[in-house]
C-alpha cells in the first residue's frame, strides 16, 4: 500500500496510485446544498487535500473520480474558471509579503483572462479578473482559498504588518458579496476563525461548516474508515510487533484518535500522524514534528496563563470556541481550533474541552516545556531524562535539586511577581509532568487542596509550595490539613515536601521532606 505522506494534492495521489480514503460523498453534498462556506480544522488534517478535490470536481476531471462515490452521483462534470488561491506557503510577516503574493498570483491570472489598467487595488483587481472568466468561459467562478487565515496569525505579536494584512485581506474577500452574481461556489479553510479582526465581516455570506454535524468528518480519518481502508495493514503492524490486530487498533486509538469538531461528531483520527505510523509501523508524536504555532507558546506566557488547568475540565460555548480576536484574548478558542484541545462532551450549551489523544497531551507539554525553559529540544531532554532518573528512584533530594537547577537557567521574561510565580507553578507541573508521572495540580481533599500529587511505583508524593516564606511553613501546613491521610496507602510510602519559591531569586530556594 503507497501511503500519501506529505501529498496534499488530490491528481497526484490518484495519479500515483496512493491510497485515498474516498471523502467524495461528503464534498458533493457540500457542492449541491451551497455555495459560500468556510471550514476549519488543525494544521496538516486535509484541508488542502479537500480543497484539490473539489478543484478537480469543478475543472471537470471526471477521469480521477472514477470507482468513488461522487462518480455515480455527479452526472453533468461541467467545467469552470477555479481561482485557488493557497497562502500555506508563505512568511507572511515582513511588510510587503502579503501584497507581493497577491501580486504574483493575479498577475497569472490576468494574463489568461486579461487586465484592465484601471483596476489599481487587490479588490478591484480580482473582481476584474473574475468578471472577464465569466464573460469569456460563459460559466461563473469558483473561488478556493486555502490557509486563509496565515497571514494574520504569522503576524502576531506584529500590530502594524497585522492591520495592513487584514486590510488587504478583507479587500480580497469583500468580492464574495460585490461578486455574488460571478461565483458558482467558494470554499475556505484555516485553522482560526478571526471573528474579531473584521475578515468575516467582509465576507459574510460565509455559511461556517467547522462545527456541523454533517462535516464533522469531511476532513480527517474515522474509525470505520480505518477498518474499511487500512485492516491489512493494521495485520503487518500487529505481526511487527508480535501481536494482535486489536491490540494495535487499541493504540492507535489511544495515540491518534479522539477528535470530535461537533456536538454528534464521531471519533475521528489525525490523519498525518495515523499514516505516518502506519507507514512506518512506529508509534510517534508526528503530527508534533512538523513544528508547532510559536503564538500559542507566547500567548500563554503573556497572560500567565495556568497550564494546570489542562489536567482539569475546561468548559467553554459555541461562540467562546469559535472567535480567536487580537492573538491575546482568547487562548481557549486558539487552542480548540489549533487542535490541541477537542470537544469531549456537550451539555445545556456547554462544550467541556479536552487533550484529544496520547500524543497531542504528551507533545504538548513536552513543547510548552521547552517554550517556558528557554531551552533546546536535547538540552531539555537531557535534563528531563535526569529528573526522570532520580524521581523513579525516589531520590527525593536529587530530583528537587534537578528541578532547582532547569529552573534557575530558566530566563522569566517579567518583573511582575504574579507572572513569574505562575510561571514558576506552571514549570513544577511540566517538569513532572514531562518526565511520564501524571502529576495533579490542586488535588481536593476535605481539608484543602494539595498544590502538586503525584505517585512512582513505591511512593506518594504531596507537595506544598509557599512563596517568599520558608520550607518549615509549607510542609507544616501538609501536617496541620492531615493531607496524608486522605491519600494513605498501604502498599506505598508517603512523601511529603515543603518547598519555597523566592520571588527576588526567581528560583526554588529550600525545601524540606518528612516521610509517613
Amino acid at each position: 500500500m503507497k501511503f500519501p505522506i506529505g501529498i496534499q494534492t488530490f491528481e497526484k495521489i490518484i495519479e500515483g496510485g496512493y491510497v485515498y480514503v474516498d471523502k467524495t460523498d461528503l464534498a458533493y453534498k457540500l457542492v449541491s446544498s451551497g455555495e459560500y462556506y468556510f471550514l476549519s480544522r488543525p494544521r496538516r488534517f486535509g484541508k488542502s487535500l479537500l480543497t484539490t478535490t473539489l478543484e478537480s470536481y469543478f475543472l471537470g476531471r471526471r477521469e480521477l473520480f472514477k470507482g468513488l462515490a461522487i462518480d455515480s452521483l455527479e452526472t453533468e462534470w461541467i467545467e469552470y474558471p477555479v481561482f485557488h488561491l493557497d497562502f500555506s506557503g508563505g512568511d507572511y510577516t515582513k511588510e510587503s509579503a502579503l501584497q507581493n503574493r497577491l501580486d504574483a498570483v493575479l498577475s497569472q491570472w490576468e494574463l489568461k483572462y486579461g487586465r484592465v489598467e484601471s483596476e489599481k487595488e487587490i479588490g478591484d483587481r480580482f473582481y476584474g479578473v473574475i468578471s472577464r472568466a465569466k464573460e469569456q468561459t460563459g460559466r461563473k467562478v469558483v473561488i478556493l482559498v486555502d490557509e486563509y487565515d496565515k497571514p494574520l496569525t504569522d503576524a502576531i505579536g506584529l500590530t502594524e504588518i497585522q492591520d495592513n494584512n487584514r486590510a488587504v485581506l478583507q479587500s480580497l474577500y469583500g468580492i464574495f458579496k460585490r461578486g455574488d452574481s460571478l461565483i458558482k461556489f467558494t470554499f475556505l479553510t484555516g485553522v482560526t476563525r478571526y471573528g474579531k479582526l473584521g475578515i468575516f465581516s467582509a465576507a459574510n455570506n460565509l455559511q461556517d461548516i467547522s462545527n456541523n454535524d454533517m462535516y464533522s468528518s469531511i476532513c480527517g480519518i474515522s474509525e470505520n474508515e480505518l477498518h474499511k481502508y487500512f485492516d491489512e495493514e493494521i495485520q503487518v503492524f500487529a505481526d511487527k510487533k508480535k501481536t494482535n490486530k486489536n491490540d494495535i487498533y487499541a493504540i492507535l486509538k489511544n495515540k491518534y484518535d479522539g477528535y470530535h469538531f461537533s456536538e454528534e461528531s464521531e471519533d475521528i483520527y489525525n490523519p498525518f500522524s495515523l499514516l505516518n505510523a502506519l507507514n512506518e509501523k512506529q508509534l510517534r508524536n508526528y503530527w508534533f514534528a512538523t513544528g508547532t504555532p510559536t503564538y500559542l507558546a507566547k500567548i500563554l506566557k503573556k497572560q500567565s496563563y495556568d497550564l494546570t488547568t489542562f489536567n482539569k475540565e475546561i468548559v467553554s460555548t459555541a461562540e467562546g470556541m469559535a472567535s480567536f480576536g487580537n492573538g491575546e484574548e482568547n487562548i481557549i478558542a486558539a487552542l480548540y481550533q489549533s487542535g490541541y484541545l477537542t470537544i469531549k462532551s456537550y451539555e445545556d450549551e456547554i462544550y467541556k474541552l479536552g487533550f484529544p489523544n496520547e500524543e497531542v497531551a504528551d507533545g504538548f507539554v513536552r513543547y510548552l516545556a521547552i517554550e517556558f525553559a528557554g531551552k533546546s529540544m536535547n538540552e531539555w531532554d537531557t535534563d528531563i531524562y535526569t529528573l526522570k532518573q532520580h524521581i523513579r528512584n525516589d531520590d527525593v533530594d536529587s530530583f528537587m535539586t534537578q528541578m532547582q537547577l532547569i529552573i534557575s537557567e530558566v530566563p522569566f521574561e517579567s518583573d511582575k511577581v504574579k507572572l513569574i510565580e505562575s510561571n514558576f507553578r506552571n514549570l513544577l507541573y511540566l517538569m513532572i509532568r514531562a518526565t511520564g508521572y501524571n502529576v495533579t495540580v490542586e488535588r481536593p481533599v476535605l481539608s484543602g487542596r494539595i498544590d502538586l500529587f503525584f505517585e512512582t511505583n513505591n511512593c506518594i508524593y504531596i507537595i506544598e509550595c509557599k512563596r517568599d516564606e520558608s520550607a518549615e511553613i509549607a510542609l507544616a501546613q501538609i501536617d496541620e490539613k492531615r493531607y496524608a491521610e486522605k491519600v494513605s496507602s498501604h502498599d506505598k510510602k508517603i512523601v511529603k515536601i515543603g518547598a519555597n519559591f523566592s520571588t527576588k531569586e526567581r528560583n526554588l530556594t529550600e525545601w524540606k521532606v518528612k516521610n509517613s
